[in-house]
This record gives C-alpha cells, sequence and structure tokens, in this order.
C-alpha cells in the first residue's frame, strides 16, 4: 500500500488545482483519474474568469492561458455590457479558453511538478482512522493517505461514502449544449427569449458550439441528436440541418450543496461540494478557487 499525505480524487480542474497548490508546499500528494489521458470530449466550459486568472499569475503560470486563449470584456448587467478595464486588477477581463485547453496546460504544470497521476482508477471506497485514510481503488488496489479530498464531481463517490448530504433545488429548466455541423448558417452569438438562452459560436474543424434552452424541462443527462432538432426548432422554427453530432449533453439549473465540506480526514471541492447553473464557467472557475483555498490550509 503506498502512502501519501494527500489523495486527490479527481484530475479536473478542481483536483489539477489542488494538487499544484499542495506540490507547492512541499505536501506529498497523488491524483486519481477516471480518464486515460486528459483528453476531454466537447468543450465544456469556455472561459477563465478575472479572479481565475488572477490565481493563475499569483503562481507564474497565467501567460500559458492567457497565450491559448482570447481575452475579452465579459461582465454585464440585464444584458448591458459593462467595461471593467480601469478595475485594480492586472487581469480586468475574462479569458475565452475551451476546458480541455485548460486541463491540458493546468495537467502540463502539475507534470512538472512531478505529482504523480494514476490514471484509469476510481475510488470505490474508504475507512478513515485517526491517522488517515486507506483508499479502495477500481483495479483493486489500495493507497493509504493521511487526507482524502473528493473533486469527483456532481455524483462524487467520495462524498456519498462519507455520507455527506447534498440538499438543494430540484431543476426548473434545461439546455442542450452541442458540438455539430450545420447546412444552413445560423444566428451567430447568445440570443435571450422567454425559454431561456440560446447560442451559436464557430468551433475548430468547421463544428458549430450550440446552446439552446428546452422548451420543456428533461431530468436525463444523456441527449440526443433529435432532442436538439426538437429544442432547436421550438426556438428558432428551424433546425438548420443539423448533423453529425461530435458531442451533445445536457444540464440544468440544478442547484445543491453538501452539508459539510469535511468528515474527519476526508474533504470535499469543486462539483462534489456544489453544482449549479454552469453557464459562464461558473463550475470550472469556482472549483479552481475552492483547490486554492483549501491548498493553504
Amino acid at each position: 500500500m503506498t502512502d501519501h499525505a494527500v489523495v486527490v480524487a479527481g484530475g479536473g480542474p478542481t483536483g489539477l488545482m489542488l494538487a499544484g497548490e499542495l506540490a507547492l508546499a512541499g505536501i506529498g500528494v497523488a491524483i486519481l483519474e477516471r480518464r486515460a489521458s486528459q483528453e476531454l470530449v466537447g468543450s465544456r466550459a469556455r472561459g477563465l474568469h478575472s479572479r481565475t486568472i488572477e490565481v493563475l499569475d499569483q503562481r507564474g503560470i497565467a501567460d500559458r492561458f492567457l497565450s491559448e486563449g482570447q481575452v475579452a470584456q465579459v461582465a454585464a448587467f440585464a444584458g448591458i455590457r459593462l467595461d471593467i478595464s480601469d478595475f485594480p486588477t492586472r487581469h480586468p477581463y475574462g479569458l475565452a479558453l475551451m476546458q480541455n485547453r485548460f486541463e491540458r496546460i493546468l495537467a502540463g504544470w502539475v507534470d512538472e511538478l512531478e505529482v504523480p497521476i494514476h490514471r484509469e482508477r476510481d475510488v470505490t471506497g474508504f475507512v478513515q482512522d485517526a491517522t488517515g485514510v486507506d483508499v479502495q481503488l477500481s483495479d483493486g488496489t489500495a493507497l493509504r493517505a493521511g487526507y482524502l479530498v473528493g473533486c469527483d464531481g456532481g455524483r462524487s463517490v467520495v462524498r456519498k461514502a462519507a455520507g455527506i448530504e447534498f440538499p438543494g433545488w430540484e431543476p426548473t429548466t434545461s439546455t442542450l449544449i452541442a458540438e455539430v455541423q450545420l447546412a444552413e448558417e445560423p444566428k451567430w452569438g447568445v440570443h435571450d427569449n422567454a425559454l431561456g438562452r440560446h447560442a451559436f459560436s464557430k468551433l475548430e474543424g468547421g463544428l458549430v458550439g450550440v446552446l439552446v434552452t428546452e422548451e420543456h424541462i428533461n431530468h436525463a443527462s444523456d441527449a440526443t441528436l433529435g432532442e436538439l432538432r426538437q429544442a432547436l426548432i421550438a426556438v428558432w422554427g428551424t433546425d438548420y440541418g443539423v448533423h453529425s453530432p461530435m458531442w451533445i449533453s445536457r444540464f440544468t439549473d440544478m442547484a445543491r450543496q453538501a452539508a459539510a465540506y469535511r468528515a474527519g480526514r476526508v474533504l470535499l471541492a469543486g462539483d462534489a461540494a456544489h453544482v449549479h447553473y454552469p453557464v459562464g464557467g461558473q463550475g470550472l472557475n469556482t472549483g479552481v478557487q475552492d483547490a486554492v483555498n483549501m491548498g493553504w490550509k
């Protein structure tokens, strides 16, 4: 059984940032990640907030992200764009950067810090005592940790195994997000109507990023091309000849927060601790700040 001061379950934005913070402090840390590589299907979150860029700047790595993204003024109130360029910060702007690129850059930094990432392994359970946590893994092996941190998403196995309640509110709306091809030119940009927010954006390789709020709420996380067509027609009166989906997903405005962020030597961060409407990259950005807050403690 291998010993680590901290084992982080989940190698997404929150887990990577936390591991980097701990490594900088000289704390022995390892990451468990179910994916075989850092690659993501779909773009997921699409930007960084000013505070997130500030945090990355404090670690001397902000330029790595700025060089691959597009700086933009993204602050708005009631649909009116606000100019925050004179705010007292080195980074008075947001950064358009796909999550898959963000994770790749962050993983490169973590690799430089020589943090081990155990891939294709999930936490299946754990037993904690007064001095640490024995973590059982999906491949039948185990790790011993001083602390276990669940950064394993909204359906967190760590949170459930720790017996931490996850109270909150059920969804009132659902939205489809997809990367597809369109036979017809759409109305580019972000649009709002009585149903909610909708958007079309140009992606690499001729793909189109589609965001469309559904007419009727759907609780299923999986989504189909037929459902995307139906949602587009309900909003625009046409499906724009949508075809060849690379990725389709659904999210809702469900909001939940862990009743506690700690149970003994087990802690939570990111989506494992709180889920909410993700438009605007709220999950990624709050997760990074969770990690920095936990790291110094």
